[in-house]
């Protein structure tokens, strides 16, 4: 997949509105080499879209309200950061709560070892379909099933957060997807809340081809949580011979899929909108941590205030 880079060039003189725009259009961007330390990539990313500041165990205060921590070393007695050393299978930060954060920022932190983080991006793949196929995925309504009661076509990937994590903890999870309004931004001018609508929570039913905020199109598909698709409300006859097309000529494809192995300062920022990311397997008794980001898009880039998925 081609990946715009941004190598060797102070963050300061990368646009953030430029690059938000890059990041929805490409579905990937990479900045490596910047000289940004984790405080000045926090301050940038405020110009990049808006914020919420995470109140959960795995927040890095020490650089800056903005950051969850992904890392496999411990954060406190008890527990790991974000998905601590467990392998994360292809999914998207949008669900299980809808209207959750459309872009997500990683800046590395600490690498002590060769590890990757996959991205996929089905805008170049939805481009490249015939008209007649777009028009089709643009009639279907993608089913998940979040709380596992309606049965996969895929057998689920999923955390065991039980077993990761203490009651605490799994408490602040859920306090969290309660609290991600748009609105609630930090960053969000007054004259702008009142045009976003109140989050959704957790849903089952989504366009498959998203309403982007930025008008781009592709499609809303995170393989581990699809149930079956609708077309004009009713079971799509085909569902399960349609979800393993995509799967394999979407996902499972090397055009579709950037490999980003990380070095330590590396930025990546993709939009969770209409891409995918996973990680393979990673050591257990070496340090990774990431710093996360989630923002939505600044509502003078967005073509429409509506819900996206």
């Amino acid at each position: 997949m081609v990946t715009p880079q941004y190598i060797g060039i102070p963050l300061e003189e990368l646009n953030p509105d430029n690059i938000a725009r890059m990041v929805a259009h490409a579905g990937v961007v990479v900045i490596r080499d910047s000289g940004a330390t984790p405080e000045e990539y926090a301050e940038w990313s405020l110009g990049l879209g808006y914020h919420l500041s995470p109140e959960i165990w795995c927040t890095d205060k020490e650089h800056s309200d903005l950051f969850w921590t992904v890392t496999n070393e411990m954060v406190d007695e008890r527990n790991q950061g974000l998905f601590g050393d467990y392998e994360l299978d292809w999914h998207t930060n949008m669900t299980p709560v809808a209207d959750a954060e459309e872009v997500i920022g990683l800046y590395a932190k600490t690498i002590t070892y060769e590890t990757e983080t996959w991205f996929a991006s089905s805008i170049p793949y939805f481009n490249q379909l015939p008209e007649k196929k777009q028009n089709l995925l643009r009639e279907l309504t993608v089913v998940h099933d979040p709380k596992r009661t309606l049965g996969l076509i895929k057998e689920a990937w999923q955390p065991k957060f039980g077993e990761i994590y203490g009651e605490e903890v799994l408490r602040e999870i859920q306090k969290n997807r309660n609290t991600r309004e748009i609105f609630n931004a930090l960053n969000m001018e007054s004259e702008n809340k009142h045009k976003f609508g109140a989050s959704r929570g957790i849903m089952n039913n989504h366009r498959l081809v998203p309403k982007h905020p930025l008008g781009v199109e592709g499609l809303f598909f995170s393989p581990y949580e699809i149930h079956t698709f609708l077309k004009d409300g009713e079971p799509y006859e085909h569902s399960e011979e349609l979800f393993n097309e995509l799967w394999n000529d979407y996902v499972c494809n090397d055009r579709y899929v950037y490999q980003h192995t990380w070095k330590e300062g590396d930025i990546c920022l993709f939009d969770n909108v209409i891409g995918i990311h996973r990680r393979p397997d990673i050591l257990k008794d070496k340090p990774r941590k990431l710093l996360r980001t989630a923002t939505w898009y600044k509502s003078h880039m967005r073509k429409h205030h509506d819900y996206v998925v």
